[in-house]
């Protein structure tokens, strides 16, 4: 017994009521060997069966094996007797010839009888693959091989046609032809399909359709060795003559498909090309700011498709020489048409961009220069002298245009919301900044000029050659010195017709006799005898408004080219080249600082001269009674506070900060010389008395003039900044000083102790006329007493000057104070 059955028992019996159970476990043994006994009984009969079966089909083969050892023993006989009997052999040759011939006939006929069926319905198949093709990049085309294929076979069996008939009758030539016909709309039909994918296949990659491509390589290597095999049987002289052959494969010439489909890929992105030169075709020079294309095709050709492509086809290099083929035909038109001046530097530009772009994908690949070295140092030296030419032109067109606008004043001036940080100081004289947008006045297009020279300096830039940049810098800060000298004389002739118009002078004349005030006496038109038009071109409104804006429109173009033009075109050159651009925009702003100075000296002469009318009273009877007791009129001082704050007021809306900010100090410098200038005037000249330190009451010099002071500091102390205010309260010291050195004892000790304590302090280069006014206009002091105290003052400012630095900030008030006796 085994040890599989002896286990099963086993597994059965284990307890001693599995023994009662014996009987049981044997009929079911003997029925499981029943059925067991059964199914090897079958199986046993099955494999008989079967190897009865093959027994049988051996028989059989062993039949056709003796058939086929007779057969070949007879063609065995047969090749014997044909060998021994040469005459018989030459004429089964001839018989199996005709024979081929017979079958090839009946070939032949039966592919014509359903050539063009066959033709048709392939040409139809293929219209429809196209218009598939057309309708989806996605589609792959799955029976593209097999179309090939059939095409192919077609295509052979046409070459073969015309092949064999070339030398025959024209009526033969004549049958083939109409035979042949339908093969045209079919290679038609074929070539359209290649064109479509070919002319798809970036954007079929871009789909990731990549099948397209490579059942197109499939085709075209097939092709390839065809036309190979083709070559060397004309190179070996093995000519088709052989009419029995096969013309399923058959070529009578070759068929060049890599040649069409390079043609058709040129042609693609050549048309790509034109297109886009027909869309720019009203700007030529703008094709070269929307290339942008040209180059994603490149990198997607030579990252995407050139991998997938034989490495020897070099597809990345042919799709970049046909597009260096176009831009190199096309930039070499557009110069022989002679662009201008502007259009030369993007043109040269754009072909510094195009070679370091190829450079950037092929390594270190030869530079690929659309011009050509020769031509760009030619097109360079051209460009240099054309645009120097033509940003004078431009620059004199722009100042006549300016000059217009700001002397004819038709409308306000336009409106700059100009965002600023200014530096101010809080409660605790700790450092703060301020951020604020005002609505600054400036002239037409003021950034016009700016615009110009950044848009030139940035193209000769671009086109990596420093010296055409310090040229088109140095070329446009001259033409900036030039309209800041136009300006500078449009402005005094506008200053000359203001005081021609509106001249107060007269009221200094009549009342105070301060004729030496002015260099040159100015003139007084009769008003009354002008016309309105006359009136009106002699002096038109808003020169104020418009003096602001341009102030701020030089304010603001001087702030581009100190902290944005000059560092950034610093940045583009060489550190030799820093020099010259540095002393360029320098040379600009300096002059335009200048001018904003001057404008801001015209509007404080013009807002002086609307003061005359009360000014003309300082220091006189009427100036010392003002405001007494026996008087209910507003103080003289009030009323030239509320004038000046009126006008301050105004400027600081539409003016930028700084500009603002040199506005109120040269006014305050020149407000302030002029109230003394004017007041000592009337003393020595006029109605005034000279000043008496003996003088009580309200009636005293030193108390009125005190007023003066503080009405002013009250008026105006608002208008300034917290860090500003010092500049007020400095520049009226100078007024408030006369209530000390006009009255003070002892005089000749005194006036020069405190010059040097309390004048100097605050005006480090005061000028001596300042304290030769106020000794002039005392009661009890006169020339003699100045020949002996200005050696005496000249020695403590020299001094003074020696043992003191300069302060940070002066107060330059008056520096400039000249005082004629």
């Amino acid at each position: 017994m085994s040890d599989l059955a002896l286990s099963r028992i086993g597994s059965l019996i284990k307890t001693q009521d599995d023994v009662a159970n014996i009987a049981s476990i044997k009929q079911s043994f003997v029925k499981e060997k029943s059925s067991i006994d059964f199914k090897l009984s079958t199986a046993t009969q099955v494999h008989f069966d079967s190897i009865m079966d093959n027994l049988a089909q051996m028989k059989n083969a062993m039949k056709k094996m003796n058939d086929i050892k007779a057969s070949m023993a007879k063609i065995q006989q047969i090749y014997n007797e044909s060998v021994a009997q040469p005459k018989d052999y030459e004429l089964i040759c001839k018989m199996i010839c005709v024979n081929q011939f017979l079958n090839q006939v009946a070939n032949l006929y039966d592919d014509i009888s359903h050539f063009k069926g066959i033709v048709e319905k392939l040409t139809s198949v293929i219209r429809r693959e196209i218009e598939q093709m057309q309708s989806s990049l996605t589609y792959t085309i799955p029976s593209f091989l097999d179309l090939h294929f059939q095409y192919t076979q077609i295509r052979n069996f046409h070459d073969y046609l015309e092949f064999y008939t070339k030398s025959s009758s024209d009526d033969l030539k004549s049958i083939v032809q109409r035979i042949t016909m339908p093969t045209r709309d079919l290679i038609r039909a074929f070539d359209e399909l290649l064109n479509e994918c070919i002319t798809s296949l970036t954007e079929c990659t871009r789909e990731n359709n990549l099948e397209i491509i490579y059942k197109l390589m499939a085709i075209i290597a097939f092709e390839e060795q065809e036309d190979l095999k083709l070559r060397v049987s004309r190179g070996l002289k093995l000519e088709n003559t052989d009419i029995n052959r096969d013309y399923k494969h058959f070529r009578s010439k070759e068929r060049n498909y890599k040649r069409f489909f390079f043609e058709k890929f040129k042609l693609y992105f050549q048309g790509t090309f034109e297109a886009c030169v027909e869309y720019n075709a009203h700007d030529r020079i703008a094709l070269y700011d929307n290339l942008d294309w040209m180059q994603d095709e490149i990198v997607f050709v030579h990252d995407a498709m050139a991998p997938l492509f034989p490495q020897q086809w070099e597809i990345d290099s042919f799709v970049q020489s046909i597009f260096y083929d176009k831009l190199h035909a096309y930039t070499l038109n557009l110069i022989n048409d002679e662009p201008a001046a502007e259009d030369i530097i993007r043109i040269i530009t754009y072909d510094k961009k195009f070679s370091d772009f190829i450079k950037s994908i092929d390594g270190d690949s030869a530079s690929m220069s659309i011009i050509g070295d020769d031509l760009k140092t030619t097109m360079l030296d051209d460009y240099l002298k054309t645009i120097t030419a033509k940003m004078k032109e431009w620059n004199f067109s722009l100042m006549k245009q300016e000059s217009k606008v700001f002397v004819e004043r038709n409308k306000a001036p336009d409106i700059y919301p100009y965002d600023q940080e200014i530096e101010d100081v809080d409660v605790n004289n700790e450092p703060i900044v301020l951020h604020s947008e005002v609505s600054a006045y400036v002239l037409p297009d003021f950034k016009s000029p700016m615009l110009m020279m950044k848009e030139q300096a940035d193209a000769a830039s671009l086109a990596g050659n420093a010296k055409i940049l310090i040229a088109v810098i140095e070329n446009f800060c001259t033409c900036y010195v030039q309209r800041v000298a136009n300006f500078q004389s449009l402005v005094d002739e506008e200053m000359d017709k203001y005081f021609q118009f509106y001249n107060n002078f007269h009221f200094l004349v009549k009342m105070s006799k301060a004729r030496r005030l002015f260099k040159k006496k100015p003139t007084v038109l009769d008003v009354d005898s002008l016309t309105p038009e006359e009136q009106s071109n002699l002096s038109r409104e808003g020169l104020v408004e418009y003096l602001g804006a341009l102030a701020n429109s030089l304010e603001i173009s001087n702030d581009i080219m100190n902290n944005k033009f000059a560092s950034s075109y610093k940045e583009k050159v060489h550190t030799n080249y820093h020099v010259p651009i540095t002393q360029a925009f320098s040379t600009a702003v300096e002059k335009s600082n200048s001018l904003v100075s001057e404008i801001c000296i015209s509007i404080s002469n013009i807002i002086i001269n609307d003061l005359y009318t009360s000014l003309c009273k300082l220091f006189t009877k009427a100036w010392l009674e003002d405001g007494s007791k026996q008087t209910e009129d507003v103080m003289m001082m009030t009323v030239i506070a509320e004038t000046i704050a009126e006008y301050m007021s105004e400027a600081r809306s539409y003016c930028i900060y700084t500009v603002y900010q040199v506005l109120f100090e040269i006014f305050l410098d020149k407000f302030v010389c002029t109230y003394l200038s004017i007041g000592f005037e009337n003393i020595l000249h006029g109605e005034g008395k000279k000043i008496d330190p003996q003088t009580q009451g309200y009636k005293a010099f030193k108390s009125r003039i005190q007023k003066d002071a503080e009405f002013l500091f009250g008026g105006l102390s608002d208008l300034f900044m917290e860090k500003d205010r010092h500049y007020l309260l400095s520049s009226l010291t100078a007024i408030e000083l006369l209530a000390d050195l006009g009255t003070c004892e002892d005089p000749m000790h005194n006036i020069p102790e405190q010059f040097r304590e309390f004048v100097l302090p605050v005006f480090y280069n005061c000028s001596l006329d300042y304290i030769k006014g106020v000794v002039l206009c005392r009661k009890d002091m006169g020339k003699s007493q100045w020949k002996i105290m200005e050696p005496v003052l000249v020695e403590i400012k020299n001094e003074y000057h020696k043992n003191v630095e300069p302060p940070a900030v002066p107060i330059l008030t008056l520096d400039g104070f000249e005082f004629a006796d």
